[in-house]
């Protein structure tokens, strides 16, 4: 029986991307294609959601590799992995990325035109793939690859075992222990800038193990208030110890010696991310469960094109921004509404004429 509720917390987090995309053009932090200023309510929804909701995305995708694998073998579901995943990353390189990151440059001054400037992107891979511009948004897909193609041998060895997980046994207790491999795991490999690829996988091996089971879908149900109201009170200390100094801290590279101080200092800090991110995924997946387990014909549209807006929505955020903020300056309400309201429309569109093409669809992973 198929999860709707899966497929609605999956597009539902992808459209989250709008405002948080654009917000980031008002906000100090991170790296993003240019900033415009340093705005306290931008800074306060980015850190809502930053520690959690690309996470969730892993887990759910682990969560749906369960439920594949049941009706696919290996090898299909590894060709899907390339058609829907792989394809579409490097179609995005090539044709997507370049055309976000252009009106980057030409916020920031740039005057050379639109073929100089695709000369010096792919000129300089090293570079822009270490400063994420390679890439953009993309790190996702390919990142769910890789872990797909790592995990799938240890899951067809699992299938195939005698020995498995007493699941019965997980309760919601021992499912938060989890945070502490959690937060070892994402101390390693960033392949992507502040993005660990080993917490990813653990997350999408905890989906696919723990959290496609009935019996722990319908545990999170029961104790989603408890698990969502914990993850909103660590939210707000996160929000009210971190918003205020935004902005106004520089740092510089240090270059001595780890101590034992210093290690655990940095281990707590990465519990601390961890527990919210955690019990943000867990509480997220309960209420989910509980209140969005249906489908209507809007629900199942969104659910089947989630993947080409997450691939399309940078181009057109960028683009708009570039010429709102230029129209109409000094009004980042409005800039912000016509920004989302303007790139959500033209990524749709860009959507239904892309599926109307045979020869590029297949490209971006969309069905005719």
């Amino acid at each position: 029986m198929r999860k709707y509720y899966l497929d609605n917390l999956r597009w539902l987090i992808i459209l989250i991307l709008f405002p948080y995309h654009v917000l980031l053009i008002y906000s100090s932090i991170g790296s993003y294609y240019f900033h415009v200023t340093n705005s306290v309510i931008a800074n306060a929804f980015i850190l809502t959601f930053a520690p959690w909701f690309m996470q969730l995305l892993f887990t759910v995708a682990g969560i749906a590799t369960y439920y594949s694998l049941k009706k696919r073998d290996a090898n299909q579901y590894l060709k899907e992995r390339v058609s829907k995943l792989l394809l579409p990353t490097v179609a995005g390189i090539i044709l997507v990325i370049p055309v976000s990151v252009y009106f980057g440059y030409l916020y920031m001054g740039y005057t050379g035109n639109f073929l100089s400037f695709l000369l010096n992107h792919f000129t300089n891979l090293v570079q822009n793939l270490g400063n994420g511009l390679l890439i953009g948004p993309l790190w996702f897909l390919l990142y769910l690859f890789i872990i797909s193609l790592v995990a799938l041998p240890i899951i067809m060895k699992y299938k195939k075992g005698t020995w498995k997980l007493p699941i019965e046994k997980v309760t919601i207790p021992k499912l938060l222990s989890l945070i502490i491999p959690l937060a070892i795991g994402s101390f390693f490999l960033d392949l992507y800038p502040e993005k660990s690829i080993v917490q990813f996988f653990l997350l999408f091996i905890f989906g696919y193990f723990f959290l496609s089971d009935d019996g722990i879908q319908e545990k999170l149900e029961d104790k989603r208030w408890p698990l969502f109201i914990s993850f909103l009170v660590l939210i707000i200390i996160y929000l009210v110890g971190t918003v205020p100094s935004i902005g106004s801290i520089t740092t510089t590279a240090s270059t001595s010696a780890l101590t034992v101080t210093s290690v655990l200092s940095m281990f707590l800090v990465k519990l601390f991310e961890n527990a919210i991110m955690w019990l943000g995924v867990l509480g997220v997946m309960g209420m989910g469960k509980h209140y969005l387990e249906f489908k209507n014909s809007k629900t199942l549209y969104l659910s089947a094109v989630s993947f080409p807006i997450y691939i399309f929505h940078i181009v057109w955020i960028n683009l708009f921004a570039y010429y709102i903020i230029n129209w109409i300056p000094n009004l980042m309400a409005l800039q912000v509404i016509l920004i989302m309201g303007l790139s959500f429309v033209f990524t749709i569109a860009t959507i239904e004429v892309v599926r109307r093409i045979k020869g590029v669809r297949f490209l971006f992973g969309i069905k005719g």
